[in-house]
């Protein structure tokens, strides 16, 4: 989808950025407005990033690039287990995340928790092409509850989970406190969690945080970065286990084991991964401040979202000055 200068857009999201900046998302058309028990959704056709999720007002996923950040969810904690076969998402009601975990032919069976069935059935509707039927996948159940609820169950148990929650800060410490101290039990035996986090680099480094909080709650824990365009920034995944020491696999290993999906990804290299665990040592040493809690982080209230609607995104286009007559009709 191309934009045009003098388009109508049904409306946009405004979305404040980490460094004090706002970005600004026109949406070409609704597919789909609702609000649930939990949060407002919305579903929506954006130019060039093609059909986006909204939850809150903070775009969770856009079909341009989502295989960027669920390939590097999901995939490399895959391929550090040597045979991942039981596999529980907490969230993903996307169902990306579940796509993404079928390409490993050693699952045989993914559980996905999560809390807001609109989410669940709105994405059903409106990101089939995406879902590439996951959902309906004979191995996959999906659960409408508490991530919370489901992890006390004594009978759970996993060889990889995966952790597509709220972002952490410091208002969802509490949340991640609850989760974290039941997904150690819910491990098999050589099992391994990952999560994901915002950007690690300043002026906040809440990717760093991220990897701060799961350090002194598992032996090996290691942490990998990929840009996501449509989030305008470097996301953080951090990975962790007791048994497994993820972030010294050699690379002739993890091209090994890459080898056994269904399909190659898109996004990265699997023999590159070993060296995307070493990080700079200003890096480190930041996070070492994080982990002595030097380094604080603004409450989740600093950060806003809203969505607009038609009249809102006109006033806004005209302000920046993008309904101006074409000075330069032949290009720039």
């Amino acid at each position: 989808m191309s934009p045009h200068r003098n388009d109508t857009y049904a409306g946009g999201v405004i979305e404040s950025a980490h460094s004090g900046r706002w970005f600004v998302t026109p949406v070409r058309t609704w597919r789909y407005q609702g609000r649930s028990p939990y949060q407002d959704i919305a579903i929506g056709d954006v130019d060039y990033l093609g059909r986006c999720l909204f939850l809150d007002g903070w775009i969770q996923l856009a079909a341009v690039d989502e295989f960027v950040y669920h390939e590097h969810l999901v995939l490399p904690a895959l391929l550090a287990h040597e045979r991942p076969e039981r596999v529980l998402i907490l969230g993903g009601g996307d169902g990306l995340a579940a796509r993404e975990a079928l390409r490993d032919p050693f699952v045989r069976h993914i559980v996905m928790v999560d809390l807001d069935a609109m989410v669940v059935a709105a994405c059903r509707e409106h990101l089939k092409e995406l879902q590439a039927g996951a959902l309906d996948d004979p191995r996959v159940q999906v659960i409408i509850g508490d991530a919370r609820d489901f992890l006390r169950n004594p009978n759970a148990r996993f060889d990889v989970i995966i952790v597509d929650l709220i972002d952490l800060t410091p208002d969802t410490v509490p949340l991640f406190e609850d989760v974290f101290a039941h997904v150690r039990a819910a491990l098999r035996p050589g099992g391994i969690v990952v999560t994901h986090g915002p950007d690690p680099g300043p002026p906040l480094h809440e990717g760093l945080r991220m990897v701060a909080f799961l350090r002194p709650r598992f032996r090996h824990v290691g942490w990998y970065t990929a840009y996501i365009t449509s989030f305008g920034e470097t996301w953080t995944f951090g990975v962790a286990s007791d048994d497994v020491p993820i972030e010294t696999l050699s690379a002739e290993e993890w091209a090994r084991r890459g080898r056994r999906l269904t399909s190659p990804p898109r996004s990265f290299v699997p023999q590159a991964m070993s060296a995307r665990f070493l990080h700079t040592p200003a890096e480190e040493t930041m996070l070492e401040h994080i982990c002595r809690g030097d380094q604080h982080a603004p409450p989740l209230s600093r950060w806003q979202s809203t969505v607009i609607d038609g009249d809102a995104m006109a006033h806004i286009r005209k302000v920046i000055g993008f309904d101006k007559p074409d000075e330069h009709p032949q290009g720039r």
